[in-house]
């Protein structure tokens, strides 16, 4: 089983310099960091989380309070700034209009609707992501009732297009959020087309290929025989629902998936995660998320949380190879890449 590298041997092996704990710059050119949120992460953040969060004067949790941002408000980003953490992982926060908001439940996103309608879908479809702060769903084309919100970044296939009374055009839904039969229809213009090169592999026929994923450190990495060629902040999970250790293999994956459990105040429901990889048969799985961005410490059912940036990358990367149409792309027998969780 390969070493540990935790973050001082990563320093040693990339020259990188350590941001809000979790966060990597100045990577070499062989390696593809994730994205550093304290870079600009994308011009508007969108409200993630039931609880109203804080703009206050300063980047600091005990600063002068400016106002109550709610669920799903969009804001601007002006910058993301390193401040005073509100806990010990994460230090990033965004300068909005009035003040600075704390970045852990402000999911970056943009909004770029598009122009372009593929006004004749080829079965099975193709698969899209929405690139608007959401996405309003309806269960028929102009329909005054919104079915459910589609967030930014999430993936779905697209099975079918069709014009309402006005001549607008809507997409109609599927795998991921309606396996077994159509779904909902949501406007054209909020979703962009994934094409086929967007998800092509990267370095497909290495058998070097591990996943190592540190608990500890709430780190993801890929390597290549001993190089270090990914890395990543992640939210594992939970201390009551924590993700297992040990070895492992990825066994499937998928372009995207409606995520669904728990009980009670734990239930969820959450259409459209992208880019899930799976590395035990309980369904654990590495993916894209959007109802949080704050990595670096334990988020989870036991899944692993990283951006949906990352969780494209890790899908492209990690064996098996998926051909574009497919939903579920299982690995034979010890082929899969390996995974290590330590």
């Amino acid at each position: 089983m390969k070493k540990t590298i935790d973050r001082r041997e990563f320093l040693k092996l990339g020259g990188a310099a350590l941001v809000s704990g979790l966060l990597w710059r100045n990577l070499p050119s062989h390696v593809q960091a994730a994205p550093v949120p304290a870079a600009l992460p994308a011009s508007l953040g969108r409200i993630a989380t039931w609880w109203r969060q804080a703009v206050r004067t300063e980047p600091a949790p005990r600063a002068d309070l400016v106002g109550l941002k709610s669920r799903d408000e969009v804001i601007p980003i002006y910058a993301a700034v390193e401040g005073e953490a509100p806990w010990p992982t994460n230090a990033v926060w965004y300068q909005t209009d009035g003040g600075f908001i704390h970045s852990g439940y402000v999911q970056p996103v943009e909004n770029q609707p598009q122009e372009r309608v593929v006004q004749h879908v080829a079965e099975p479809g193709f698969w899209a992501e929405v690139c608007v702060p959401f996405a309003e769903a309806r269960w028929t084309p102009g329909s005054p009732y919104v079915a459910r919100k589609l967030y930014y970044g999430t993936v779905y296939r697209v099975i079918d297009t069709v014009a309402d009374e006005e001549g607008g055009w809507w997409y109609q839904l599927k795998e991921g959020i309606s396996p077994y039969a159509p779904g909902p229809y949501v406007p054209s213009w909020s979703l962009r087309n994934i094409a086929p090169g967007d998800l092509a592999p990267i370095s497909p026929g290495r058998p070097d290929k591990l996943i190592q994923i540190s608990i500890a450190e709430q780190t993801l990495t890929c390597f290549e025989g001993e190089t270090p060629v990914f890395q990543t902040g992640i939210g594992s999970g939970l201390w009551d629902t924590a993700t297992p250790r040990g070895n492992f293999r990825v066994i499937y994956k998928r372009p995207t998936r409606r995520m669904q459990g728990g009980e009670g105040s734990e239930e969820y429901d959450l259409p459209g995660v992208a880019f899930p990889v799976y590395f035990t048969w309980s369904g654990v799985a590495i993916h894209g998320t959007y109802w949080h961005n704050d990595y670096g410490r334990r988020h989870s059912h036991g899944c692993i949380n990283v951006t949906n940036q990352a969780a494209r990358w890790v899908f492209r990367w990690a064996d098996p190879v998926a051909p574009y149409d497919a939903y579920t792309q299982k690995a034979e027998p010890d082929t899969g890449t390996p995974v290590v969780v330590i």
